[in-house]
């Protein structure tokens, strides 16, 4: 009698935030090229003047090197470690010391505040 084959693990269905490049785990040389995404999530470029509402289902990207991920909610600050995408872009080319390196990526809203579960974080290593 055959044994059971297990189900495989149906695919995340809700928003998620992801590196494009490089892979978790990835040895890089600096400049580090790196790209990132969303997928069932809406990135957009935050609208010109003032903004006092944030716009439902919008946001846009933030990476910072060496940060863990801020809780749902915060505001993302605008200052190192964090970088913000704010005109909707995903790419950026990055100078990074030797040496490994943890890279967050964190989607907000129009006024900078984290969204619930849209972030994710890898780890890269620069060699000497």
């Amino acid at each position: 009698m055959p044994e059971p084959v297990a189900e495989p693990a149906p695919a995340p269905t809700g928003p998620r935030a992801i590196f494009v490049q490089p892979e978790d785990g990835a040895t890089v040389t600096s400049p580090v090229r790196l790209e990132f995404g969303t997928e069932n999530f809406e990135i957009s470029a935050v609208p010109a003047g003032e903004v006092t509402e944030p716009r439902p289902a919008l946001g846009h990207h933030h990476v910072a090197i060496d940060a863990e991920c801020l809780p749902a909610g915060a505001l993302i600050p605008r200052a190192a470690p964090w970088i913000h995408f704010g005109d909707g872009s995903n790419v950026i080319d990055m100078q990074l010391p030797a040496g490994p390196h943890t890279l967050t990526l964190q989607i907000g809203d129009d006024l900078h505040q984290t969204i619930e579960g849209l972030c994710t974080t890898i780890s890269v290593n620069v060699p000497e």
